[in-house]
């Protein structure tokens, strides 16, 4: 988890990242974060609700593992000597990542449509412009 590495200036920026999944907290804990030190919460939302409420949608079985995107990714992950963590129960359930001004208006949303997260460069810039205003 890159953004791992940017924690002093989120602290800085006085943002605050919640990390929100939808698998049972013990895989969680044993897939994505094992060996993390995650200094932020992780909210399980096992009924999917957040995600309903943030327009996360799924995918279907062809626009994840058909992707020759989505393998080139993962081919550049272990080339590159990064661990490729264990996949959650369901890998077609998208995510997404928002940022959020302390007077609750939403200033950047960027729903995954496969894995393509944005670039924790991107994500940071969009919060010192926020917490600029």
């Amino acid at each position: 988890m890159k953004v791992l590495s940017k924690q002093d200036e989120l602290e800085r920026l006085g943002a605050r990242v919640y990390l929100v999944v939808h698998d049972d907290a013990a895989a969680v804990q044993a897939g994505l974060l094992s060996g993390l030190d995650v200094p932020f919460p992780v909210i399980v939302d096992r009924t999917r609700q957040a995600y309903a409420a943030w327009g996360l949608r799924r995918s279907s079985v062809a626009g994840i593992w058909l992707d020759p995107k989505v393998w080139a990714t993962y081919a550049s992950l272990i080339l590159r000597g990064e661990r490729v963590r264990p996949l959650g129960q369901d890998t077609l359930q998208l995510g997404g990542d928002f940022i959020v001004d302390r007077t609750g208006t939403l200033t950047y949303a960027r729903p995954q449509t496969r894995d393509d997260r944005p670039p924790v460069a991107e994500l940071m810039r969009r919060l010192r412009e926020t917490a600029a205003r």
